[in-house]
């Protein structure tokens, strides 16, 4: 799974293999409570967007108009993605990156304008079983003009992250990143949490701007829970606190949204995940028999790659295997000796040019 946090800025992006790809459309209300130096400025919001995520690229356009308050009309949009170099034994090789662009309109006594970021991050990928690492150094800058003026900010952009999965679908994980360039170093140390299920999901953040130089409330936080309310449809609702960030120059602002979002287009289908149940000790691997006439095996790590025969039991070939706790690689033997990997589970580079599933057995 890919995570990437913009920290500090109004987006948090959660990217992983197992999101909805293809075109969506979402409609969202919110409201921004700004606190710059001299005043505390207020203002709910109404806006649209439409989408696009697909394997290792992305898009957006969205645009909102302040419905109470004193906030601009404003739009923005996006686009990026991953660009893979090489993949050796779990480890990737590759360039993040992306460009955004905004523009807003002028605002009570503040004029109008428009910006835009830019970011090219070399990125170190690494995965073995439920633990997976990132590293990337690169450049990223930002350009903002309002009237007249214009201010172009350029960094040394490095950041770090370690996740763990505790279980399928529940992920903790570890984010460091450092700005070097204009107005010195920005250090930023916190963490996330991330539940995916079929119902939909959540996730939260929580870290900080680290240094004595940095506006307060140094503080970053939100937390955000996403419901699937019918087929290519879903409901999000969240909250943050989002300081100062040094990229985008922006203010502190505390903001809740809700959101709903819709897929376009037709939906791929996608079969069920074929997950195999485990307790303390055992894992139970099940195929169904409908898809097999004559019965597979089960290959693994704790079985040295040994296959282990599978029995029928009603509509399932089921083998049962006595396991280390951690996590293990395995994959399924078919009786014609072709290796298959179960629909939807989570799989890593074996190290010999192919792939083999993962399961976690507490």
């Amino acid at each position: 799974m890919i995570v990437r946090l913009t920290l500090g800025s109004a987006a948090l992006l959660l990217a992983s293999p197992a999101a909805a790809q293809g075109w969506s459309a979402e409609a969202a209300a919110g409201r921004a409570l700004h606190d710059p130096v001299a005043a505390r400025v207020a203002t709910t919001s109404a806006s649209l967007g439409l989408g696009y995520q697909g394997t290792g690229r992305w898009l957006y356009l969205s645009a909102g108009v302040p419905v109470q308050g004193s906030g601009p009309r404003w739009s923005a949009g996006g686009l990026g993605g991953w660009l893979p170099f090489s993949t050796v034994q779990g480890v990737d090789l590759g360039l993040n990156a992306s460009v955004n662009g905004y523009a807003y309109g002028a605002s009570g006594p503040n004029a109008g304008g428009t910006g835009g970021t830019a970011e090219l991050l070399p990125t170190l990928g690494w995965r073995r079983g439920a633990l997976s690492a990132s590293l990337s150094s690169g450049v990223s800058a930002a350009t903002d003009v309002t009237g007249d003026s214009s201010t172009t900010r350029g960094f040394h952009d490095s950041a770090a992250r370690l996740a763990f999965a505790l279980a399928e679908g529940i992920e903790l994980g570890g984010d460091a990143r450092l700005l070097r360039g204009d107005g010195g170093d920005w250090p930023y140390a916190g963490g996330t949490a991330e539940l995916r299920r079929a119902w939909g999901g959540a996730w939260a953040h929580a870290g900080g701007w680290l240094g004595g130089d940095h506006p307060r409330p140094a503080a970053s936080y939100g937390a955000g829970v996403r419901v699937r309310v019918m087929a290519g449809a879903s409901v999000q609702a969240s909250v943050r606190q989002e300081p100062f960030d040094p990229l985008y120059w922006s203010t502190p602002r505390r903001t809740w949204n809700l959101q709903v979002s819709r897929a376009l287009g037709r939906q791929r289908q996608r079969p069920p995940p074929l997950l195999p149940d485990v307790v303390p000790g055992e894992a139970v691997f099940r195929l169904p028999r409908k898809d097999h006439a004559e019965p597979p095996s089960v290959v693994g790590d704790f079985s040295g790659w040994q296959p282990v025969p599978m029995a029928a039991e009603g509509d399932w070939w089921v083998a049962r295997v006595r396991t280390a706790p951690g996590a293990h690689h395995f994959a399924y033997r078919l009786a014609d000796g072709q290796m298959m990997l179960p629909p939807g589970v989570p799989s890593v580079e074996d190290g010999f040019g192919g792939r083999s599933a993962v399961v976690v057995v507490p």
